[in-house]
């Protein structure tokens, strides 16, 4: 999947950002806010990846009968480099970007590879290396907020097939329901405030050297759902 800036679009980014460090918001760099906060807060905490902005291990390195090692291994090098490029565009932005441009640009990538980043994290850890059944608990909020489960995961398939990038069912505390959302890049269609439960990477580099077809993909990916992860990932939002 491509994110909003390409690494060697980045660095050229900063570099047109030194060259132009004459041009400043009202003649200087404005001091960035710091964006820190507690490593042990929030609902990563204690889960390696996202909080610092280190890779996290990839959780399985062959998933018989669904995706291979050779499979998991490209994914996985591809989440790696999103991770660096964060990164990146966070450190630059923390030095101070005097040229309007390209702290845009840098914003932009942030979310961006932001986005990604915690998507595929949520993917890797959202895969079971065989089939598990959906608790009642499960169960009971499918039917409650989606209607009959078959219903939901027919729904759950089209998405996964009319997205570009990522489908994903998503619980909205504001509105105290879940849905299925289409995400066509890694920040387009984005269910402002709602919480991923399940995530599917439907970007050709997810599935591409174990399938020709995305629906083969999607037919698998179904079957490999970890519904124990989906379970504590709502009860840790619902606790909030």
């Amino acid at each position: 999947m491509t994110t909003t800036c390409s690494r060697r679009r980045f660095l050229a980014c900063v570099t047109a950002t030194a060259a132009s460090a004459l041009v400043a918001y009202d003649g200087h760099a404005a001091a960035p806010p710091k964006e820190t906060g507690l490593s042990h807060e929030g609902l990563l905490a204690g889960r390696a990846g996202f909080q610092p902005r280190t890779p996290m291990s990839l959780p399985k390195e062959e998933l018989p009968g669904f995706l291979s090692r050779e499979q998991l291994a490209l994914h996985y090098a591809d989440y790696a480099r999103l991770v660096e490029q964060l990164r990146d565009a966070e450190r630059a932005l923390q030095q101070g970007v005097p040229d309007a441009g390209t702290y845009a640009a840098l914003r932009r990538t942030q979310v961006g590879a932001a986005n990604c980043v915690l998507l595929h994290e949520l993917y890797f850890t959202g895969l079971a290396p065989t089939q598990v059944e959906p608790p009642r608990y499960i169960v009971g909020h499918v039917v409650e907020h989606m209607g009959p489960w078959r219903s939901w995961l027919e729904d759950f398939r089209q998405c996964a097939l009319a997205a570009k990038a990522w489908a994903a069912l998503v619980y909205d505390p504001y509105d105290d329901r879940w849905h299925n959302a289409v995400m066509d890049s890694d920040n387009d269609g984005v269910w402002i405030g709602a919480n991923p439960l399940v995530v599917c990477d439907v970007s050709a580099h997810a599935y591409s050297r174990d399938y020709q077809r995305r629906e083969d993909y999607v037919a698998k990916f179904v079957d490999h759902i970890d519904w124990d992860e989906v379970a504590r990932r709502y009860r840790a939002v619902d606790r909030m």
